[in-house]
């Protein structure tokens, strides 16, 4: 082992005795109790090197210590002491006052700056509200739709106080206000009254005072078609239904439903008339004795196919054998425009259809101010004449049986001269006739006990015009205009050009004095004040005809 020189013991009783001075003047103010002979360490140390001897490894880690020592008293210096700073260090959750203070002082801060913040922004919300902001409308929708009405839907919008709903038809951009909501939290609207199969547009905005938000458009809502009436249905051929209804005129074609009883609809159990013109179907290879319900429904052809509401169900019961049937009329409903307290006439026309000509001119004029009237047809006319038949039907004109050919006067005519005429005018247009008027106004009881089998009522008139004996239009205008009256029926021919010609003059002029064109049953059911009874015949609305 080797031994340390007096030199080398004099320079660590000197380093050791500095580090010693400052490790007690800097824990003084912690341990003012405690004196410190600073001489007293060169007799102990004198003492070591008389008793001891120390080998340098000794040496070297007592130095390592000191120096650890002496480190950690410079970091623990500071104005409150180092063995606080020692003991902060030991306990962590000791915290040092100062410390203390300035991480509240940071809080602080930063908790003003945030409620600061907070403030401002409150503030320009307020002011932007305080001078009409309100917020769009979000997520304006069709949550219902009809043929003449469709739900509108939206969320609610911010500092709003109500909405305005407005509406435009078609492609126009003309947007009128159809209704005012003055309830922030209703954000729904009926609109209704539309038109059926028609596109329409809907805007709605909120608004707050005199402010209003921007708009939000719904674009092209098409309404749906309105739903058909099965007018007839029958089984006459085994396994078979046949079936009519009424036409739309909107429509682009038809879809035909029917189920078994117990059963359900589907895509198997459906059928499809492309022609919007052509209203009858026949449903075949169905089960024979068991009942079946058939609806149908118009539909709009476009991007996508818009399927209209459905009409009422109908049920029949197949046959097993093929079965005569009896050509029935269909149940009539009366045109919700026409004003029962208003005057009204019925024009009828007897002895077509006439497809050119005079048959086509009397439907011109009709059709331009939108009247109605009767045409009592002749079966073998009615094949060759189809064009004119559906257009008669388009129009909303009633249609009427002459007979087969005319031929037969009173008691000469049969049961089939006036059933081959109705079968005539459905195979062609898919519509039986609603009402009769006899050859020559010649009625028999035979004629009439046919028509109740039929469901059809029989016409006569109240102002003959003549018009096949004069074939003059003036003196057919004049017939009309100097003598009609409220509740008259007049008889007129449409295979007569002077007829036509009388017409265009004779129809605005009756509208100019207040008088309604309608058909006979529209004439029976609002101006005589009921529906007409088949197997009866009228001379006008309020007066009835026996044989």
């Amino acid at each position: 082992m080797s031994k340390y020189s007096d030199d080398f013991f004099s320079e660590y009783e000197e380093i050791y005795s500095d580090s010693n001075k400052k490790n007690v003047r800097s824990s003084a103010a912690s341990h003012s109790y405690e004196e410190y002979d600073f001489n007293d360490f060169s007799s102990r140390s004198q003492h070591s090197r008389e008793y001891y001897d120390y080998d340098r490894e000794d040496f070297d880690r007592n130095r390592r210590v000191m120096n650890e020592s002496n480190r950690r008293a410079v970091r623990s210096k500071n104005v409150y002491g180092g063995n606080a700073r020692i003991q902060n260090r030991r306990n962590p959750s000791a915290q040092h006052p100062y410390k203390l203070r300035r991480k509240t002082r940071r809080t602080l801060i930063l908790t003003i700056g945030i409620i600061l913040v907070l403030g401002i922004l409150t503030g320009i919300v307020a002011i932007a509200v305080s001078v009409g902001g309100v917020g769009k409308v979000e997520s304006l929708r069709v949550s219902e739709l009809t043929a003449d009405q469709a739900v509108l839907s939206w969320e609610k919008a911010n500092h709003a106080d109500g909405y305005r709903v407005l509406m435009a038809q078609g492609d126009s951009q003309d947007y009128q206000e159809y209704l005012r909501i003055d309830d922030p939290d209703t954000c729904t609207a009926t609109v209704s009254g539309l038109d059926q199969a028609v596109s329409y547009s809907f805007c709605v905005t909120a608004f707050r005072g005199d402010k209003e938000s921007e708009q939000t458009v719904l674009n092209s809502v098409w309404t749906l078609p309105e739903a058909p009436e099965i007018t007839n249905i029958y089984s006459a051929k085994k396994g078979e239904i046949h079936l009519d209804w009424s036409a739309n005129d909107k429509a682009s074609g038809y879809i035909v439903e029917y189920k078994k009883d117990g059963g359900e609809y589907g895509s198997d159990t459906t059928l499809t008339v492309s022609d919007p013109t052509e209203c009858r179907a026949d449903i075949p290879d169905l089960e024979t004795g068991a009942t079946y319900y058939v609806r149908v429904a118009a539909y709009l052809s476009g991007e996508e196919q818009l399927t209209g509401q459905r009409s009422a169900e109908q049920s029949v019961q197949v046959v097993s054998e093929d079965t005569p049937v009896t050509p029935k009329a269909a149940k009539q409903t009366v045109d919700s425009t026409i004003d029962p307290d208003k005057p009204m006439i019925a024009l009828t026309f007897d002895d077509g259809p006439l497809d050119g000509g005079s048959g086509e001119k009397i439907l011109d004029v009709l059709e331009q101010y939108n009247a109605r009237a009767t045409f009592f047809m002749v079966g073998c006319n009615v094949t060759d004449r189809a064009d004119n038949l559906k257009r008669k039907v388009q129009l909303k004109m009633e249609l009427g049986n002459h007979t087969w050919n005319h031929a037969h006067y009173g008691n000469e005519v049969t049961p089939d001269d006036i059933s081959m005429a109705s079968n005539e005018i459905y195979n062609v247009c898919g519509q039986y006739p609603t009402c009769f008027r006899s050859p020559g106004g010649m009625t028999t009881d035979a004629i009439l006990n046919e028509c109740a089998a039929e469901g059809m009522s029989a016409y006569y008139w109240s102002i003959d015009t003549e018009d096949w004996s004069s074939k003059d239009a003036d003196a057919v205008y004049h017939a009309v205009v100097d003598y009609v009256q409220d509740g008259d029926i007049v008889l007129m021919h449409e295979i007569y050009d002077s007829t036509a010609d009388a017409v265009e003059k004779m129809v605005p002029e009756l509208i100019d004095r207040g008088f309604q064109l309608v058909t006979c049953h529209d004439l029976m059911t609002l101006k005589g004040g009921s529906e007409p009874v088949p197997g009866k015949q009228y001379r006008n609305a309020f007066e009835e005809l026996t044989p």
